[in-house]
Protein backbone atom coordinates (compact mmCIF):
# COMPACT_ATOMS: atom_id res chain seq x y z
CA UNK A 1 0.00 0.00 0.00
CA UNK A 2 1.15 3.42 -0.98
CA UNK A 3 0.71 5.65 2.16
CA UNK A 4 0.80 8.76 0.03
CA UNK A 5 -2.64 7.87 -1.48
CA UNK A 6 -4.14 7.11 2.02
CA UNK A 7 -5.30 9.29 5.09
CA UNK A 8 -5.89 8.58 8.91
CA UNK A 9 -8.40 10.12 11.04
CA UNK A 10 -6.99 10.52 14.53
CA UNK A 11 -10.43 11.47 15.74
CA UNK A 12 -14.31 10.61 14.55
CA UNK A 13 -16.70 10.39 17.34
CA UNK A 14 -18.27 7.31 15.53
CA UNK A 15 -20.25 6.66 18.73
CA UNK A 16 -22.64 9.36 18.51
CA UNK A 17 -26.04 8.36 17.55
CA UNK A 18 -25.78 10.80 14.03
CA UNK A 19 -22.90 8.26 12.95
CA UNK A 20 -23.53 4.82 14.87
CA UNK A 21 -26.67 4.32 13.35
CA UNK A 22 -25.44 4.13 10.04
CA UNK A 23 -22.40 2.35 10.50
CA UNK A 24 -22.32 0.23 7.58
CA UNK A 25 -22.90 3.51 4.92
CA UNK A 26 -19.88 5.14 7.00
CA UNK A 27 -17.61 2.32 6.54
CA UNK A 28 -18.48 1.89 2.68
CA UNK A 29 -17.50 5.85 2.59
CA UNK A 30 -14.81 6.05 4.27
CA UNK A 31 -13.53 3.16 1.93
CA UNK A 32 -14.45 4.59 -1.33
CA UNK A 33 -12.68 7.67 -0.15
CA UNK A 34 -9.37 5.90 0.67
CA UNK A 35 -9.02 6.46 4.12
CA UNK A 36 -7.06 3.59 5.92
CA UNK A 37 -7.61 4.23 9.64
CA UNK A 38 -10.40 5.90 11.80
CA UNK A 39 -9.51 6.29 15.56
CA UNK A 40 -12.72 6.20 17.39
CA UNK A 41 -13.21 8.98 19.96
CA UNK A 42 -13.77 8.24 23.46
CA UNK A 43 -15.40 10.63 25.78
CA UNK A 44 -16.32 8.33 28.04
CA UNK A 45 -15.46 4.66 29.10
CA UNK A 46 -19.29 3.72 27.88
CA UNK A 47 -18.04 5.18 24.19
CA UNK A 48 -14.86 2.75 24.80
CA UNK A 49 -17.19 -0.02 25.00
CA UNK A 50 -19.37 0.87 22.08
CA UNK A 51 -16.79 1.73 20.37
CA UNK A 52 -15.59 -1.66 20.34
CA UNK A 53 -18.53 -3.35 19.38
CA UNK A 54 -18.04 -1.30 15.83
CA UNK A 55 -14.39 -2.12 15.98
CA UNK A 56 -15.30 -6.15 16.31
CA UNK A 57 -17.20 -5.40 12.61
CA UNK A 58 -14.62 -3.81 11.48
CA UNK A 59 -11.63 -4.86 12.96
CA UNK A 60 -8.85 -3.70 9.93
CA UNK A 61 -10.52 -0.67 9.95
CA UNK A 62 -10.84 1.16 13.73
CA UNK A 63 -9.65 1.82 16.62
CA UNK A 64 -10.49 3.85 20.12
CA UNK A 65 -9.62 5.59 22.99
CA UNK A 66 -10.52 5.67 26.65
CA UNK A 67 -10.83 8.40 28.64
CA UNK A 68 -13.21 11.25 30.12
CA UNK A 69 -14.05 14.57 28.08
CA UNK A 70 -13.63 17.75 30.07
CA UNK A 71 -17.57 17.66 29.42
CA UNK A 72 -17.75 14.71 31.26
CA UNK A 73 -15.26 14.67 33.91
CA UNK A 74 -18.61 15.44 36.65
CA UNK A 75 -19.10 11.67 35.92
CA UNK A 76 -15.48 10.89 37.25
CA UNK A 77 -14.45 9.27 39.93
CA UNK A 78 -11.10 7.53 41.18
CA UNK A 79 -12.82 4.02 40.56
CA UNK A 80 -12.80 4.98 36.84
CA UNK A 81 -9.20 4.80 37.05
CA UNK A 82 -9.00 0.87 37.12
CA UNK A 83 -11.68 0.45 34.22
CA UNK A 84 -9.55 2.74 32.06
CA UNK A 85 -6.33 0.72 32.95
CA UNK A 86 -7.78 -2.20 31.73
CA UNK A 87 -9.34 -1.09 28.58
CA UNK A 88 -5.50 0.21 27.94
CA UNK A 89 -4.34 -3.11 27.48
CA UNK A 90 -6.18 -3.87 24.49
CA UNK A 91 -4.44 -3.34 21.54
CA UNK A 92 -7.44 -1.71 19.95
CA UNK A 93 -7.49 0.71 22.47
CA UNK A 94 -4.68 3.51 21.34
CA UNK A 95 -4.21 6.13 23.27
CA UNK A 96 -5.81 7.54 26.86
CA UNK A 97 -8.72 10.23 26.05
CA UNK A 98 -10.38 12.58 25.06
CA UNK A 99 -9.12 14.75 28.13
CA UNK A 100 -8.35 17.84 29.11
CA UNK A 101 -9.95 21.06 30.38
CA UNK A 102 -12.78 23.16 28.30
CA UNK A 103 -13.70 26.21 29.91
CA UNK A 104 -15.89 27.39 27.26
CA UNK A 105 -18.91 25.30 28.20
CA UNK A 106 -18.63 24.44 31.83
CA UNK A 107 -20.66 21.48 31.24
CA UNK A 108 -18.57 19.98 34.40
CA UNK A 109 -17.23 22.83 36.78
CA UNK A 110 -13.42 23.81 36.61
CA UNK A 111 -13.26 22.08 39.88
CA UNK A 112 -13.92 18.63 38.76
CA UNK A 113 -12.51 19.50 35.24
CA UNK A 114 -9.00 19.81 36.93
CA UNK A 115 -9.29 16.66 39.15
CA UNK A 116 -10.33 14.33 36.36
CA UNK A 117 -7.47 15.81 34.16
CA UNK A 118 -5.21 15.34 36.54
CA UNK A 119 -6.05 11.84 37.35
CA UNK A 120 -5.70 10.59 33.50
CA UNK A 121 -2.18 12.26 33.89
CA UNK A 122 -1.42 10.02 36.42
CA UNK A 123 -2.62 6.98 34.93
CA UNK A 124 -0.58 7.90 31.53
CA UNK A 125 2.13 7.92 33.57
CA UNK A 126 1.92 4.00 34.21
CA UNK A 127 1.69 3.30 30.30
CA UNK A 128 2.79 3.40 27.61
CA UNK A 129 0.59 4.75 25.21
CA UNK A 130 -0.29 8.11 23.72
CA UNK A 131 -2.51 11.01 25.45
CA UNK A 132 -5.46 12.40 23.08
CA UNK A 133 -5.93 16.21 24.57
CA UNK A 134 -8.65 18.81 24.03
CA UNK A 135 -8.11 22.06 25.34
CA UNK A 136 -10.62 24.94 24.40
CA UNK A 137 -10.65 28.48 26.59
CA UNK A 138 -8.09 27.47 29.47
CA UNK A 139 -4.89 27.19 27.61
CA UNK A 140 -2.93 28.63 30.81
CA UNK A 141 -4.50 26.14 33.58
CA UNK A 142 -4.26 23.08 30.52
CA UNK A 143 -0.55 24.26 29.99
CA UNK A 144 0.12 24.48 33.75
CA UNK A 145 -1.46 20.87 34.65
CA UNK A 146 0.64 19.40 31.51
CA UNK A 147 4.13 20.77 32.89
CA UNK A 148 3.47 19.69 36.23
CA UNK A 149 3.56 16.18 34.86
CA UNK A 150 5.06 16.25 31.54
CA UNK A 151 8.58 14.37 32.62
CA UNK A 152 6.32 11.05 33.45
CA UNK A 153 4.66 11.29 30.30
CA UNK A 154 4.74 9.31 27.21
CA UNK A 155 3.40 11.36 24.13
CA UNK A 156 0.62 13.36 23.67
CA UNK A 157 -1.24 15.40 20.57
CA UNK A 158 -3.18 18.15 21.49
CA UNK A 159 -5.97 17.75 19.48
CA UNK A 160 -8.42 19.86 16.89
CA UNK A 161 -5.86 23.01 17.66
CA UNK A 162 -7.59 26.10 17.00
CA UNK A 163 -5.32 28.37 18.56
CA UNK A 164 -2.89 31.55 18.42
CA UNK A 165 0.60 31.69 17.09
CA UNK A 166 1.48 31.87 20.68
CA UNK A 167 -0.21 29.02 22.31
CA UNK A 168 1.07 26.89 19.26
CA UNK A 169 5.09 27.96 20.01
CA UNK A 170 4.07 26.69 23.74
CA UNK A 171 2.39 23.50 22.64
CA UNK A 172 5.58 22.47 19.95
CA UNK A 173 8.12 23.57 22.68
CA UNK A 174 6.30 21.24 25.03
CA UNK A 175 6.80 18.05 22.43
CA UNK A 176 3.17 18.25 21.69
CA UNK A 177 1.81 17.16 18.23
CA UNK A 178 -0.68 19.05 16.80
CA UNK A 179 -3.93 17.67 15.08
CA UNK A 180 -5.89 19.69 12.45
CA UNK A 181 -9.48 19.54 11.34
CA UNK A 182 -12.21 21.33 8.98
CA UNK A 183 -12.14 24.29 11.48
CA UNK A 184 -9.15 25.35 9.57
CA UNK A 185 -11.23 25.38 6.09
CA UNK A 186 -13.66 28.19 7.64
CA UNK A 187 -12.42 31.20 6.20
CA UNK A 188 -13.79 33.15 8.86
CA UNK A 189 -12.83 31.08 11.75
CA UNK A 190 -10.13 29.09 10.24
CA UNK A 191 -8.21 32.32 9.05
CA UNK A 192 -5.60 32.38 11.91
CA UNK A 193 -4.80 28.90 11.39
CA UNK A 194 -3.61 29.58 7.58
CA UNK A 195 -1.27 31.84 9.02
CA UNK A 196 0.58 29.50 11.12
CA UNK A 197 0.17 26.07 10.14
CA UNK A 198 3.76 26.78 8.56
CA UNK A 199 5.27 26.72 12.44
CA UNK A 200 4.38 23.24 13.15
CA UNK A 201 6.91 20.59 12.33
CA UNK A 202 6.32 18.41 9.35
CA UNK A 203 6.96 15.43 11.90
CA UNK A 204 3.96 16.55 14.52
CA UNK A 205 1.55 17.31 12.21
CA UNK A 206 -1.70 15.29 12.14
CA UNK A 207 -5.41 15.70 10.07
CA UNK A 208 -8.91 14.83 11.78
CA UNK A 209 -12.65 14.84 10.95
CA UNK A 210 -13.89 15.32 15.13
CA UNK A 211 -17.15 14.28 12.97
CA UNK A 212 -19.93 14.63 13.26
CA UNK A 213 -18.85 17.90 13.60
CA UNK A 214 -16.60 20.56 11.93
CA UNK A 215 -17.52 19.29 8.68
CA UNK A 216 -15.28 21.21 6.20
CA UNK A 217 -16.46 24.22 4.60
CA UNK A 218 -14.98 23.48 1.09
CA UNK A 219 -17.25 20.23 0.71
CA UNK A 220 -18.00 20.78 -3.03
CA UNK A 221 -21.40 18.78 -3.23
CA UNK A 222 -24.79 18.57 -1.40
CA UNK A 223 -24.78 17.39 2.27
CA UNK A 224 -26.71 17.01 5.23
CA UNK A 225 -23.82 19.15 7.38
CA UNK A 226 -23.17 16.39 9.39
CA UNK A 227 -19.57 15.34 8.96
CA UNK A 228 -18.25 11.76 8.65
CA UNK A 229 -14.36 10.57 8.12
CA UNK A 230 -14.52 10.12 4.25
CA UNK A 231 -14.47 14.00 4.10
CA UNK A 232 -10.73 14.16 5.46
CA UNK A 233 -9.45 14.76 2.17
CA UNK A 234 -11.05 18.53 2.27
CA UNK A 235 -8.77 18.84 5.46
CA UNK A 236 -6.05 18.02 3.69
CA UNK A 237 -6.58 19.59 0.38
CA UNK A 238 -6.69 22.80 2.68
CA UNK A 239 -3.59 22.28 4.60
CA UNK A 240 -2.07 21.36 1.27
CA UNK A 241 -3.13 24.97 -0.08
CA UNK A 242 -2.14 26.78 3.33
CA UNK A 243 1.42 25.13 3.03
CA UNK A 244 2.29 25.41 -0.84
CA UNK A 245 2.71 21.83 -1.02
CA UNK A 246 1.23 19.09 -2.96
CA UNK A 247 -1.58 16.85 -1.46
CA UNK A 248 0.70 13.66 -1.37
CA UNK A 249 2.93 15.12 0.41
CA UNK A 250 0.17 15.79 3.18
CA UNK A 251 -1.05 12.77 2.79
CA UNK A 252 2.59 10.89 3.36
CA UNK A 253 3.37 13.47 6.31
CA UNK A 254 0.36 12.88 8.07
CA UNK A 255 0.05 8.98 7.72
CA UNK A 256 3.69 8.57 8.91
CA UNK A 257 3.39 10.57 11.99
CA UNK A 258 -0.14 9.30 12.93
CA UNK A 259 1.33 5.98 12.18
CA UNK A 260 4.55 6.29 14.81
CA UNK A 261 2.45 8.33 17.08
CA UNK A 262 0.05 5.56 17.45
CA UNK A 263 2.08 2.82 16.99
CA UNK A 264 -0.32 1.51 14.35
CA UNK A 265 1.81 -1.49 12.35
CA UNK A 266 -0.72 -2.80 10.77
Amino acid sequence: MNSAHFLIDIGANLTHPELNKKIDVIVDNIKSANIEKVIITSSNTQDTKEALEIISKYPDLFYTTVGFHPHNAKDYSSKDAVEIEDFLNNDKVLALGECGLDFYREYSSKEEQLFCFEQHLEIAKTIKKPIFLHERHAFKDFVDMLKKHKDGLFKYVVHCFTGTKEELKTYIDMGCYIGITGWITDESRGKRLHEIIKYIPEDRLMIETDSPYLIPHNINFKHDGINEPSYLIYVAETIAKCLNKDINYVKDVTIRNTKLFFNINE
